[in-house]
């Protein structure tokens, strides 16, 4: 199967497809995440209190060092942040910022493999969408696969949305079907799988961030060893990556990881809660990884 091609023709299509799925009649939330294959989630109380942490949430029996430890901080970082507030702490050992899309630079998402990298994207894709008006403002999604079925994912949680996914299995397709995009329309690059541990297993990633000048977004999950966690955000850090998402901590016990990472000099930007395209991701800050790290086994 060749690559697709972004063609003026299929553009156009794009933007229709996006303008039938925002206007006409209005389907309910419920139909929306059927449709998007959806499971409806729980928020958990991790996410939704306002509570900022305190001893006296500690769990019975268990010392701020104690929690620290469990979650599998590297015993420095536990030095630091079992003195005195933890959210103070977390804020002065982390930088947090922003994350929306850009016009005038393609954000490239990245990470290893399973660590749900393309859901991230997905996420930012959807949200775009179901807050701009205009259709001529329809993000370009490109999966930099070398194989058609390692898009398929990705184009089946977008296309309830009216976005079209582009797969190109070589940096020059990707350039190519960058330079059809319309001048409002900014840019999702589904890196390409890579092993960090692999002799020149980032080579690609490197070269598609490179030929497309585009911003790399390091997509971490928590549950990861932390200090391969800390080689992650390292070797992407090299490749120009300044923010990260943090995922996984529906599903991980420990997030240690996270913590690690962005203390290698990644800000964070969003945690993902729920296994869900629409949804399931929250602004990440002090406070939420302070109640988050309460969550341990009772």
């Amino acid at each position: 199967m060749m690559d697709k091609v972004l063609q003026e023709a299929e553009l156009v299509q794009g933007r229709r497809r996006t303008r039938r799925a925002g206007s006409g009649r209005r389907v309910s939330r419920r139909r929306e995440a059927v449709q998007a294959g959806e499971a409806e989630q729980a928020v958990p109380a991790w996410v939704t209190s306002r509570k900022p942490f305190s001893l006296e949430t500690l769990p019975d029996g268990l010392s701020l060092h104690d929690v620290l430890a469990w979650h599998s901080l590297p015993a420095p970082l536990v030095a630091v942040l079992a003195e005195g507030d933890l959210s103070v702490a977390l804020a002065r050992l982390l930088n947090f910022t922003s994350l929306a899309l850009e016009k005038s630079t393609p954000l490239a998402f990245c990470g290893p493999s399973g660590g749900g990298q393309t859901l991230a994207l997905a996420r930012m894709a959807v949200r775009y969408v179901q807050h701009e008006r205009h259709v001529e403002t329809t993000p370009l999604v490109i999966a930099c696969e070398a194989e058609p079925e390692g898009a398929a994912r990705l184009t089946a949680w977008l296309k309830p949305y009216g976005v079209p996914v582009f797969r190109a299995a070589t940096v020059e397709a990707v350039r190519a079907i960058m330079a059809r995009k319309g001048a409002a329309q900014p840019v999702l690059l589904d890196l390409p799988k890579a092993s960090l541990y692999a002799p020149g297993g980032l080579v690609a990633v490197r070269e598609v961030i490179r030929q497309a000048g585009a911003a790399p977004i390091a997509v971490l999950p928590a549950g990861m060893d932390a200090e391969e966690a800390a080689d992650t955000a390292a070797a992407y850090r090299q490749l120009g990556a300044e923010r990260m998402i943090a995922t996984r901590l529906d599903q991980a016990g420990r997030i240690g990881s996270i913590i690690t990472a962005a203390a290698c000099g990644l800000a964070l930007t969003y945690a993902g809660y729920a296994p869900s395209v629409r949804g399931g991701a929250v602004r990440c800050d002090a406070a939420l990884l302070a109640r988050r790290l309460m969550v341990v086994p009772g």
